[in-house]
């Protein structure tokens, strides 16, 4: 079953259920407010204590300071023509508030008695991602019914991060498939010391989280983030990088010194290049760790404000989780908005019963067991995280054939745009036939059995849906 028919057939099943409860407010209330909420792009929720960094990354991923440092409410970003801005009460209908631009983010006049708010902002990120930056210590049964995917940030991962996770896989019902979340290790520049080899420490312990099994079982990735320096990267302006190009071209022996402590950095007489207020902003907007490593890529052939951008982009972090981020949600933005659909409607059908409910139920329970995607996503992560291994040619045809580079036919089975119908029943006839064998051959581990297993399913789904749309 492809995203697409996974959708369809989801809000199919939901039409049907608001049909059977349209007499009953609670519930048709919620499901009309699920389908409503079908169309649009995915929810993805941005979670976290207190100073771990929520909308410090809401601004990094939108290349915009907008978010307010911790908000009190849930506050949701969409995309639209001009800055606008909804107060949600907890009684009453939702109404427009002013909305102004300060140095630390976007200002609401709502009154602080509003539950949520919505703010509407131009931007290309946010047309296929709403980004929901979330209060501190806030329950998972608040968050979850809320968003398609979750980011979860924390310095490290603790017993409260995997109860939070684990509350978002239910012992049966569609949320059983733990596809939606993913873990981002914030605090990345403050490893080693916050010297410039930190941030790529901080990237393997990542990695060698994301293989353990325990994590994998409870989320998507584990990538490791320095929010702050990401942030600066996206938004890094002319005279900040005169900054730097400036400090970077004295000897380091006369320099590094001052890089010892903020202390030192911010102190009246140290650094005389450039003013205090200066190196003050310079820490506000980088920290200790992020101006090394500015001095450091500065000194080793960034020669322009671009340049260093990009290379603090790279090496905060923020690249990778945003590669990962397009590959495991935006890109089966289908497959997870009917996901969070289905837990609604599986809630409803199981606590308000009707006649119809059972038989509802039942059809849910057999959508889900049809669904591929969750299956074809499960094993994505597991493979980009190395809990699975494949052979290197093989990985990365199963990854390509599992969506990993985009889901439409010609991607999945690596054709130009112009092959031709023959071209693509050919090349998914040979890649059916050879994951079959593979599927089969004693010399594999279960585990790669099972993989094959599952990009063997794929393959036939390319063909059923050849058999269908080919005349």
């Amino acid at each position: 079953m492809t995203g697409g028919d996974l959708e369809q057939r989801a809000h199919a099943l939901l039409s049907q259920a608001a049909h059977v409860y349209r007499g009953h407010p609670r519930a048709a209330g919620r499901l009309r407010h699920t389908l409503d909420r079908f169309a649009g792009p995915l929810r993805l929720a941005v979670v976290g204590e207190a100073r771990t960094g929520r909308s410090t990354l809401v601004n990094a991923l939108v290349g915009e300071e907008i978010a307010p440092v911790d908000p009190a409410t849930f506050v949701t970003y969409r995309d639209g023509t001009q800055p606008r801005a909804w107060c949600h009460p907890e009684q009453g209908r939702p109404y427009e508030v002013p909305v102004t631009r300060g140095p630390g983010g976007l200002q609401l006049g709502a009154d602080t008695a509003m539950s949520r708010a919505v703010v509407q902002w131009p931007s290309r990120v946010l047309r296929r991602t709403e980004l929901i930056d979330t209060p501190p210590s806030v329950p998972p049964g608040q968050i979850l019914p809320e968003a398609d995917a979750v980011l979860l940030l924390t310095p490290r991962i603790g017993e409260t991060d995997l109860r939070f996770l684990g509350a978002g896989r239910g012992l049966r019902g569609p949320s059983v498939h733990p596809v939606h979340a993913m873990v981002v290790l914030t605090k990345a520049d403050t490893h080693g010391d916050g010297l410039p080899g930190g941030l790529l420490e901080a990237r393997r312990a990542a990695r060698r989280r994301r293989r353990e099994p325990a994590i994998g079982a409870l989320c998507q990735d584990v990538v490791a983030v320095s929010p702050m320096i990401g942030h600066a990267a996206r938004t890094l302006r002319d005279d900040e990088y005169l900054v730097i190009a400036r400090i970077a071209a004295l000897p380091k022996a006369e320099a590094d010194p001052f890089l010892l402590s903020t202390d030192r950095f911010t102190a009246a007489g140290s650094l005389t290049v450039v003013d205090q207020q200066a190196r003050i902003a310079l820490l506000r907007r980088l920290g200790l760790g992020g101006i090394r490593l500015a001095l450091a890529l500065t000194r080793t052939g960034s020669t322009t404000r671009a340049e260093l951008a990009d290379r603090l982009h790279e090496h905060s972090g923020l690249k990778e989780l945003q590669a990962s981020i397009g590959e495991l949600f935006v890109a089966r933005r289908a497959a997870l908005k009917a996901r969070s659909a289905l837990i609604v409607l599986d809630q409803i059908l199981r606590t308000e019963l009707l006649p119809p409910s059972p038989q509802l139920l039942a059809e849910l329970e057999l959508l889900m067991a049809g669904a591929h995607d969750y299956a074809e996503m499960r094993l994505l992560s597991a493979l980009r995280s190395g809990r699975v291994e494949l052979p290197a040619e093989t990985a990365l045809e199963a990854l390509r054939l599992l969506g990993g580079a985009g889901t439409s036919l010609g991607e999945r089975l690596g054709l130009p745009t112009e092959a031709t119908v023959d071209d693509i029943w050919a090349a998914a006839g040979s890649s059916a036939e050879l994951w079959r064998e593979e599927a089969a051959l004693g010399s594999r581990t279960p585990a790669q059995r099972r993989a094959a297993a599952v990009v063997l399913r794929s393959c036939e789904a390319i063909l059923a849906d050849l058999t269908v749309t080919t005349p």
